[in-house]
C-alpha cells in the first residue's frame, strides 16, 4: 500500500469520550437483579379480585365470538387499556362492560392469577447451580461482578470505535491519490457484484426516487468507502506500532477465506486493531475506578 501514516496519533492522548456507557453497577442494580432471580421463580396464585400486575382471564361476550381473553391490568397493552382499568378490582364471577380493540366488549371474570415472588434465601441460591455460590451474600457478590464484567465488555467496545475513529481523523498520511482512485473503483465495483449475488438491489437511490444505473450505484458505493480508505492506512500504522505483523501463516489463514491478497492483509490488520483497542478500552476502563 502506497499510501501510509506520517504521523500516527498517540491513543494515549485521547481523551475518554463523555458518552461512554457506565459498566458499574450499583446497590439498587444490585437488588433489582436480585429481584428478577425471585420473579423468575415465582409462584401462580389464584386470588378473588383483580389488582395491578395480575393476569385476569375473562369470558369474552359475543362481540368477542365468546373467546376467553387474558387482560393484564397496569401493563396499558395497546388496545386494551380500557378493560385493564375496568377489570381493576373485578372479582372472579363478576361481569363488567368495558371497550377492547376500539369495540364494546363485555368480560366475565373467569379466574386472577398473581405471581407470588419467591422468597430469596440460601435455599434458592443452591437450587441456581452455580459454582461456589450457595448463599444470598454470595450470590449478591457474583451477579454484580458478572453484570459489570458484561458491561465493562460492552463499554469497552464502545470506546474502541470511538477511539479507532480518532486515530483515523487524527493522524496524518501521505495519499496516493492514483492508489486511492484505483482502490475505490475496485471495492465499489465488488461490493456492487456482492449485492446483486445477495439479492439485494444496488439501484435503489439514498435520496430521490429515481433508480441508479450500474455507474451512479458504483459511484455512491465509493463515496461510502471512501472513509474506510484512510482507515486501513492507520490499521497498519497502528499494528505495526505494537509490533504485529502479517507474516505468511496469518496469510494463509485469512486467504483462506478465498479473500483476495490485499483483502486479506486488510482484514488481518483491520480484525488485530480492533483486538489492541479492545485492550487498551478495558485498561482505560479499569483505570477509572
Amino acid at each position: 500500500m502506497k499510501t501510509h501514516v506520517t504521523h500516527l496519533w498517540d491513543v494515549k492522548l485521547i481523551p475518554m469520550p463523555e458518552d461512554v456507557p457506565e459498566w458499574r453497577v450499583s446497590d439498587a442494580e444490585t437488588d433489582a437483579l436480585i429481584s428478577a432471580l425471585a420473579a423468575q421463580h415465582a409462584a401462580q396464585l389464584d386470588v378473588p379480585a383483580a389488582c395491578a400486575g395480575d393476569t385476569v382471564f375473562c369470558a369474552a361476550g359475543q362481540n368477542l365470538a365468546d373467546r376467553t381473553v387474558m387482560i393484564y391490568p397496569g401493563r396499558n397493552m395497546p388496545g386494551a387499556e380500557a378493560a385493564e382499568e375496568a377489570l381493576v378490582g373485578a372479582k372472579v364471577g363478576e361481569t363488567v362492560k368495558t371497550e377492547l380493540c376500539g369495540s364494546p366488549a363485555t368480560l366475565t371474570v373467569q379466574r386472577v392469577v398473581r405471581l407470588q415472588p419467591a422468597t430469596i434465601d440460601d435455599a434458592l441460591i443452591t437450587g441456581e447451580g452455580i459454582d461456589g455460590v450457595a448463599t444470598v451474600d454470595a450470590y449478591r457478590r457474583y451477579i454484580r461482578e458478572k453484570t459489570e464484567q458484561e458491561n465493562r465488555s460492552f463499554s469497552a467496545r464502545s470506546l474502541s470505535a470511538a477511539f479507532r475513529q480518532q486515530l483515523i481523523e487524527r493522524s496524518e498520511y501521505a495519499v496516493d491519490e492514483e492508489e486511492r482512485e484505483a482502490w475505490l473503483e475496485t471495492s465499489a465495483r465488488e461490493l456492487f457484484d456482492m449485492y446483486l449475488q445477495e439479492g439485494i438491489d444496488p439501484h435503489i437511490p439514498e435520496d430521490g426516487t429515481e433508480f441508479l444505473t450500474d455507474e451512479q450505484a458504483i459511484e455512491q458505493f465509493k463515496e461510502k468507502l471512501r472513509p474506510q480508505y484512510l482507515a486501513r492506512a492507520m490499521n497498519r500504522a497502528f499494528c505495526l506500532s505494537h509490533g504485529i505483523t502479517m507474516g505468511p501463516k496469518e496469510a494463509e489463514i485469512y486467504s483462506g477465506s478465498d479473500l483476495s491478497p490485499d483483502m486479506a492483509e486488510d482484514t488481518f490488520y483491520e480484525s488485530k486493531t480492533w483486538d489492541l483497542l479492545y485492550e487498551i478500552a478495558m485498561e482505560r476502563l479499569e483505570g477509572e475506578e
